[in-house]
């Protein structure tokens, strides 16, 4: 059925190339009604070497632009996005059944980001001097090969491809294979703002396409977002590659914590939006709760109340933009995942309060309910469901004595993104910060909440400690010096007699 569609092109040379015989045809579905086919897109093997030649010519070229006139293209592109908002938006809800809420705030993200990129990469990209004659300014390494996947997939796309592209190199991405239609609105968007040819390159497929082009060893920057398996399978396809920049993003076994001062009703709906939004499948989901032992009864109790009352797709409207509502998991891989997880999640846990189940529905979507699950501290390093980040809205409760425990839990375990620290006292999320190595900490927010204008980074099973976010841009450029400082022992005015002396040679 999928093979009567027209397939959205690539975008290839500043041209929308059409595959007359495609080695492979990727299909994407509707979540929520698995039936519906929204879209098919190809890849063949000859598209490789077309890709990677047209970039290096494009680059060598697009290098010598001013930053002035690489920002204006840019500028060109992000007004394009700003028009035709309400058809991504559109767009982003139908290939994943997202809810209204969760796309209204991943553009709002994007909205940030158009906001902070001009000034920020003037910044990092101007002319920089000292007082002794040294000048200095970043120059871009030349090729960037950036993979996004469901998270977020159109702003963490454009956190690294507008940064690539402002401070010169020429850029090849994937959107997720799940987000055809929005990666083909992007690709629209950077054809209108008339980038050089070959600067923008634009191809779909799964992983293994990506990998195709990781294996040319022709890229200098890999970005590249997923889950743990396909993060050590782009270590090991770019081991021989020395001179790559990786940076890889994963999925964090994100926490909470919640402690005998905290506002209980405002933490727990901030706990459950991160660990519902999206169904719990962003890099950024809260997985672990920990709480402080004196309020662990009372807290359990309407936590799993809460959850329970939680407004799901396939019983409430995905479209509401008054409150979430949680969307179906992306595909029925997932789905079987989520379900095998809760089994495991069953036997590993010392009680399961809630069971995640798939919710019958007419369309055989994807939805499920959260899960809950309690579980002794003593115990998370050792299980597989607690120490592994999975994606899918599942909470393991854990009773702690104090953020000591919490620390020590989340620094041995080496994969937790965010923490969410839920306290009246500033001052405890300040001591927090002094003794854990969590890259991010969010006083009384859900561990969601994100700022482009940050830097981000995922440790151990969740990424490789690179920076994300607008300061990708670091990843992309490299330092290029020139002294013009005084050789020792020489003043101005030595130079002015050599001067004098080479103009008297000539007219002699």
């Amino acid at each position: 059925m999928a093979t009567n569609l027209s397939l959205i092109p690539p975008y290839i040379n500043g041209r929308f190339s059409s595959l007359n015989k495609p080695e492979r045809i990727f299909s994407i579905y509707n979540p929520a009604n698995p039936s519906d086919i929204l879209a098919a897109a190809g890849w063949g093997k000859d598209l490789v070497e077309p890709v990677i030649q047209g970039m290096k010519t494009a680059q060598k070229k697009f290098n010598l632009v001013s930053s002035e006139e690489r920002l204006n293209y840019i500028n060109k592109f992000i007004g394009y996005l700003k028009e035709n908002s309400e058809e991504i938006k559109s767009n982003m809800m139908l290939e994943l059944a997202r809810s209204r809420v969760s796309v209204e705030e991943e553009w709002k993200l994007c909205e940030k980001l158009f906001k902070a990129l001009p000034e920020f990469c003037k910044q990092i990209l101007s002319l920089k001097k000292d007082d002794d004659g040294w000048e200095w300014k970043y120059s871009p390494l030349g090729l960037v090969l950036i993979s996004s996947n469901i998270a977020l997939p159109v702003y963490s796309l454009l956190c690294g491809v507008l940064p690539a592209l402002a401070s010169g190199n020429a850029v090849c991405l994937r959107p997720s294979s799940h987000c055809l239609l929005s990666g083909s609105l992007l690709a629209s968007g950077f054809h209108q703002a008339s980038f050089p040819e070959g600067t923008v390159q634009i191809i779909y497929g799964d992983f293994e396409v990506f990998r195709r082009l990781v294996l040319s060893h022709q890229f200098d920057t890999i970005l590249y977002t997923g889950g743990e398996e396909s993060l050590e399978q782009i270590r090991r396809d770019t081991q021989g590659q020395q001179n790559a920049r990786l940076v890889l993003c994963g999925g964090g076994k994100n926490a909470a914590y919640v402690s005998a001062s905290a506002n209980m009703e405002k933490a727990i709906e901030k706990i459950i939006y991160g660990a519902c939004l999206d169904a719990g499948q962003r890099l950024e989901s809260t997985s672990l709760v920990f709480v402080e032992k004196k309020i662990f009864s009372e807290f359990q109790d309407q936590f799993v109340t809460s959850i329970k009352n939680m407004p799901i797709g396939v019983r409430e409207d995905l479209a509401r933009a008054d409150k979430h509502v949680m969307e179906p998991l992306c595909s029925v891989n997932a789905w079987e995942r989520y379900l095998r997880f809760q089994g495991i999640a069953a036997r590993e846990s010392d009680e399961t309060l809630r069971w995640g189940k798939p919710i019958d529905n007419g369309g055989d979507g994807y939805f499920v309910s959260p899960g809950v699950h309690l579980m002794r501290p003593e115990k998370i390093l050792k299980s597989i469901y607690a120490s592994n980040a999975f994606f899918g809205p599942d909470v393991c409760l854990v009773p702690v004595d104090g953020k000591e425990d919490v620390i020590s839990i989340l620094d041995s375990l080496g994969a937790t993104r965010c923490l969410g620290i839920h306290s009246q006292y500033a001052e405890e999320a300040q001591e927090i910060r002094r003794l854990s190595n969590v890259p991010s900490l969010l006083w009384n927010s859900a561990t969601t909440d994100l700022n482009p204008l940050l830097p981000s980074i995922g440790r151990g099973k969740a990424g490789n400690s690179y920076i994300t976010g607008l300061h990708f841009i670091y990843s992309t450029i490299y330092p290029q010096t020139l002294n013009l400082s005084l050789p020792i022992g020489l003043t101005e005015g030595d130079f002015k007699e050599v001067k004098r002396t080479k103009k008297a040679v000539v007219k002699g």
